[in-house]
């Protein structure tokens, strides 16, 4: 009889403990199980096997052993348990968040699609073929699809089948994401691409960051460093931030290196994210490109990672485990002996402060392949005259793009149609009844939406509040400005690019090859500004800048610097000349300055005193606990009492913040300059506070503050 200890499938980090069951079976560590927990049963994770127990407790049997074999090697398990420490999580988040949906250890889970497939068998001394058997036996190359074989014959491969010369067996169904384009041939290196690939090779160091220029030839760098690693019979980890840079970004690498690439991001189906997760398992590829998720994919030997845009808030994952991809990286990097590699025109402040500290080593790529940056040019909307959101100098450029065939690519930050439905006669703003926050109206659906939490209401003209029919316009999204172009520029090929548009499976890449195949302007959110390689945008227009300039949120200076830096780099990345014009009621801003003399360093000395003063990141560590009911007092009592128990550390609150799913919020943050001090403190106060039915989550290292 062996002993197991579990986690069970429950998310509580009251239950965040290990169980122990008795177990008649063998059974390994990373292996499910179904426990009987309570009045139910629960999918558990093995954590460890004994021969004895080691509780005076009853122990009950285990229900049934899942697997044959570990889904999780020692690395990654390991792995899990110093994230959930790391994020004040549960480990069986982690596990639930590290795996594919096919193999996660919960009840519910997605099944795996299985496909017959036909093998060599034993046939019986007597049992002889005829010769259309034999020559049809010759003609199949074993192992092939059962459906294949039927497919030629059902006959025949029934007959083959009873006499015993083939055997059947069931498989995970295996499906190709990605096709192979024509292979690529290396470009030349510039001089200052060259000498950044030399010094990663050579350095002892094990962390870089990749500071450089928009257009500076980073991915290419990638792949040679790509080669140099799979030279030497290793891994490569490629990480991208956004799905919608997946589909360039597989593209470049796939050109380079062909089949040897696994592809692994949210937009996957179970069954697709299974197969791609079990080809990395076993080793059939060198290479995975994904976004935040593969970077828990099983490598046994991992050599390289690279990830791109480094400073993208798409790497910290919203959702418990709130973990940064980052943490995972350098982790990850340390087990293996590999070099991680950090790139990005705009790194964040933290990475960009640990080379300063020599904890990263910093490489730079200072300037552009064709040479030129693109001009910048700040339009004082204070000043400028203005139709329906555009000044005459960003139509004027747009019209003159139309008549030289050139590309445009505009960024608005926020989609839908009208972003607050107010009355025009009683000024009442239709809210959210679970946030509390206004809605946006989308026009395609005729639909209220909340952005925040994506519930959508019927829409009525007529004000509730006061029965009037006027409804006020106020502002613009996406779609609006989308339908303002075709009205101003009706001859314009125009392709909206935003969190609408590409909620269908493949949309990013769709989108992406309709612009890239002639069409003339691209609009969006922030998902343009990323990463986009047109050589034909000779243009890129900016509408209200400052939106991202007034979020009260400690990093609302860098957000926009980056998001306005990285959307000027999508202009002049081919041989004709690049412009960019961005619109503004405040160009004096530091930030607006920054960006129009790509003065990354000016923006970070300038930030970096605004941040010592305030005691922010990276001059300290922060957690932000959320506590929610739907009583006020009640969330604001648990967060008071939680509050109190913070000896070490500045407490910031506790504050109501907005309202999510009609529930009152009111939040904690915590801060001290020692991470491990700030975690420890963290989880006593979870062990030690009985919150009962309050909801508590925590954030370590908030990139962004609940509002």
């Amino acid at each position: 009889m062996n002993y197991v200890k579990v986690y069970v499938e429950h998310s509580a980090l009251s239950l965040n403990q290990l169980f122990t069951y008795s177990c008649d079976k063998p059974v390994e560590p990373g292996c499910r199980v179904i426990v009987p927990f309570g009045p139910r049963e629960l999918t558990g994770f093995v954590a460890s096997v004994t021969d004895h127990p080691d509780t005076d407790r009853k122990i009950l049997p285990v229900v049934r052993v899942v697997d044959e074999t570990p889904l999780l090697n020692e690395e990654l398990f390991e792995l899990a348990g110093w994230l959930a420490d790391q994020c004040c999580a549960s480990v069986i988040s982690v596990l639930k968040t590290m795996l594919p949906p096919a193999m996660r250890p919960a009840s519910g889970k997605q099944k795996v699609v299985l496909e017959d497939w036909l093998y060599p068998g034993t046939p019986e001394t007597d049992a002889a073929l005829t010769r259309k058997q034999d020559t049809f036996l010759r003609s199949l190359t074993l192992p092939i699809q059962a459906a294949k074989a039927r497919k030629q014959s059902v006959s025949m491969t029934r007959s083959l089948l009873e006499k015993g010369y083939l055997t059947l067996r069931q498989q995970p169904k295996d499906r190709d994401v990605v096709h192979i384009p024509e292979p690529d041939s290396p470009p030349e290196l510039q001089p200052f691409q060259k000498q950044a690939i030399d010094r990663i090779q050579q350095s002892d160091a094990g962390m870089f960051l990749l500071h450089g220029v928009t257009g500076s030839g980073k991915t290419e760098v990638f792949l040679r460093l790509a080669q140099d690693a799979l030279d030497q019979g290793r891994q490569v980890l490629f990480l991208v931030p956004e799905i919608g840079l997946t589909p360039m970004m597989t593209e470049r690498v796939m050109a380079r290196f062909q089949d040897q690439i696994a592809v692994y991001h949210s937009y996957l189906s179970p069954q697709e994210k299974y197969a791609q997760y079990q080809r990395v398992r076993e080793g059939k590829v060198k290479i995975v490109v994904g976004t935040r998720s593969a970077c828990f994919m099983p490598f046994s030997n991992l050599g390289l990672i690279l990830m791109d845009e480094e400073h993208d808030a798409s790497y910290k994952q919203d959702s418990m485990p709130r973990y940064h991809t980052r943490d995972v990286v350098l982790h990850r990097a340390a087990h293996h002996g590999c070099k991680a590699v950090l790139a990005s025109a705009t790194p964040s402040l933290e990475s960009y402060a640990r080379t300063l500290k020599h904890v990263y080593e910093l490489v730079e790529l200072p300037e552009r392949i064709h040479k030129r940056m693109p001009e910048i040019q700040l339009v004082d909307m204070r000043t400028e005259a203005v139709t329906a959101g555009f000044s005459r100098k960003l139509l004027d450029a747009i019209q003159s793009r139309l008549e030289k065939q050139e590309q445009t690519i505009l960024l608005l930050n926020r989609r839908g149609y009208l972003p607050v439905v107010r009355c025009a006669d009683c000024q009442d703003v239709r809210i959210c009844p679970d946030c509390g926050i206004a809605l946006s109206y989308h026009k395609k659906e005729n639909r209220l939406v909340c952005h925040s939490c994506e519930r959508s209401f019927r829409y009525d003209p007529v004000c509730p509040a006061c029965g009037s029919p006027h409804a006020a316009m106020v502002g613009m999204g996406t779609e609006k400005l989308e339908e303002t172009l075709q009205q101003l520029f009706p001859q314009a090929r125009i392709v909206r690019m935003d969190a609408d548009s590409t909620r269908k499976k493949g949309a990013h890449k769709a989108l992406l090859d309709e612009f890239g195949q002639g069409a003339d302007i691209l609009v969006g959110t922030q998902m343009v500004a990323k990463g986009l390689d047109f050589p034909n945008v000779t243009l890129v227009g900016v509408l209200q800048a400052d939106n991202a300039l007034i979020r009260t949120d400690y990093r609302a200076a860098e957000t926009a610097y980056e998001m306005l830096e990285q959307a000027s780099g999508r202009s002049g990345r081919g041989k004709r000349p690049g412009e960019v014009l961005i619109q503004t009621f405040d160009p004096a801003h530091y930030v607006l300055q920054a960006v129009k003399n790509h003065d990354y360093q000016g923006f970070f000395r300038q930030e970096m005193q605004y941040r010592h003063l305030g005691n922010y990141p990276p001059y300290t560590y922060m957690a932000m606990v959320v506590f929610s009911h739907e009583k006020p007092e009640k969330a604001m009592d648990k967060a008071q009492q939680a509050a109190a128990m913070f000896r070490g550390q500045r407490v910031l609150g506790p504050v109501t913040i907005s309202m999510r799913r009609q529930k009152h919020r009111v939040r904690l943050l915590i801060r001290d300059r020692d991470p491990a001090r700030l975690c420890q403190a963290v989880w006593q106060m979870v062990h030690e506070l009985d919150h009962g039915a309050v909801k508590l989550d925590v954030t370590m290292h908030p990139l962004r503050l609940e509002d």
